[in-house]
């Protein structure tokens, strides 16, 4: 079951290839390391006479392959394009998973679906476990008790292994059961779990330059500060490369703000800032180097632009639109968070996925200041959800639909055409 060769990871690859389905797990050590080392790849793959569309009772009683891949004793590339070829891969929850991916080969894999999401659509729970989904669809019981072990320590125990194997064993049947119920709207999970995926793909092409946009909380910030956040994150990521360590353990995006806005100028300054790290403070002179060059930057462009003259235009670092809503922007927001709640109860579908706070600010902004077309182009109107909830929100702000409240309603209120 565990496979240490070159040769038995290239049969293994060839099979999966050939599979209808395949399901894959990752173990890793991710301790102190901006990169989690890769210690195992599990896969599980459904033999080529399974049919999937076979009765599910019969694709869950076909037993899958299952291997072991050892990545540190064996390059895990040739495994990893060929589930990144595959037309049909499950998972559960591989967000981080697929980030390693990128991360260490410059993988994506777009077919990819994501059974805690097929869960999330059918209201089994938002964010479920792997073993309570294998508890409530197949009444299996999967052990727990090898989850934070060592998993770069050799050789692997016998309990190791056949941890790693039981969380791929499952994933063909949880699959085939889930899909079943979804029916068309497996086709959902799919886009969202690709999305998921271009998510990893894109924090793994993060670069010192672009660093600073995965930051949040630097709405209202000047032109210094934010040329000062731009800077500190670019010096956190090289020093994270450098060090092989977290970025949070170089500098947590609460004290990167911090010191964006005062820009201390002698490292005194900085180790004075509360929950400055000891990396950070022993480099306190790279902090504050980072700081001047930050604004020597916004001098020179503000000069440039001077210099230009009126209406012309001087290229600068783009930034994160912020605007405070309306009072009555605000009020849609909250009526349509209530219709997502609504559409939640009504479908299944967990909330999050459908709209969040944000997303229902941004909308309410937006149409506020823009008008209905501005939002066109919002998560909200793009894929599935629009039929399900965009359409919904622009009959409720156009006036065409009404929330009443009504004590014989589940919820309390429901919508009513006008």
């Amino acid at each position: 079951m565990l496979v240490t060769d070159p040769a038995d990871l290239a049969k293994v690859a060839s099979a999966l290839a050939r599979a209808r389905l395949a399901a894959f797990d990752v173990e890793f050590v991710s301790a102190d390391r901006l990169v989690p080392t890769l210690c195992v790849v599990q896969v599980a793959w459904l033999g080529e006479d399974v049919s999937l569309d076979a009765p599910v009772d019969e694709i869950v009683a076909a037993d899958p392959e299952v291997r072991l891949v050892d990545a540190l004793a064996v390059d895990a590339a040739p495994l990893v394009a060929a589930l990144a070829a595959h037309p049909l891969v499950v998972a559960h929850a591989p967000r981080q998973d697929l980030g390693l991916f990128a991360t260490r080969f410059g993988a994506s894999l777009p077919n990819v679906i994501d059974t805690q999401l097929m869960a999330a659509f059918l209201g089994i729970g938002d964010q479920v476990g792997l073993a309570a989904l294998a508890q409530e669809l197949l009444g299996v019981t999967l052990a727990k008790e090898q989850q934070w072990t060592d998993w770069a320590r050799r050789p692997l125990s016998d309990a190791q292994l056949q941890y790693a194997a039981a969380d791929v064993f499952h994933l063909p049947r949880i699959y085939a059961k889930l899909a079943a119920r979804l029916g068309d709207k497996v086709a959902w999970v799919r886009e969202e779990t690709r999305a998921i995926g271009a998510d990893a793909t894109a924090a793994a092409a993060i670069t010192p330059e672009t660093a600073w946009q995965a930051i949040g909380g630097a709405r209202g910030m000047d032109d210094k500060a934010h040329a000062a956040v731009v800077a500190l994150a670019a010096w956190r990521l090289r020093t994270a490369i450098e060090l092989d360590k977290p970025l949070g353990q170089v500098l947590n995006d609460k004290v990167l703000l911090e010191l964006a806005r005062h820009r201390p100028s002698n490292p005194g300054g900085v180790r004075a800032e509360k929950g400055v790290s000891p990396i950070a403070k022993t480099r306190a002179d790279e902090i504050v180097a980072a700081i001047a060059s930050a604004a020597s930057t916004a001098a020179g462009a503000a000069g440039a632009a001077g210099a230009a003259g009126a209406g012309a235009k001087v290229e600068r670092e783009p930034r994160r639109e912020w605007r405070a809503s309306s009072t009555r922007a605000q009020r849609w927001a909250e009526l349509m968070l209530a219709i997502v709640q609504l559409i939640a109860d009504d479908t299944g579908i967990a909330p999050r996925l459908l709209a969040t706070r944000a997303d229902a600010e941004e909308a309410a902004r937006r149409i506020d200041e823009h008008g209905l077309a501005a939002a066109e182009q919002l998560p909200a109107w793009q894929t599935w959800r629009r039929a399900v909830l965009g359409d919904v929100w622009a009959r409720f702000l156009d006036g065409r639909l009404a929330i009443v409240g009504d004590p014989a309603a589940p919820h309390g209120i429901r919508l009513v055409d006008q």
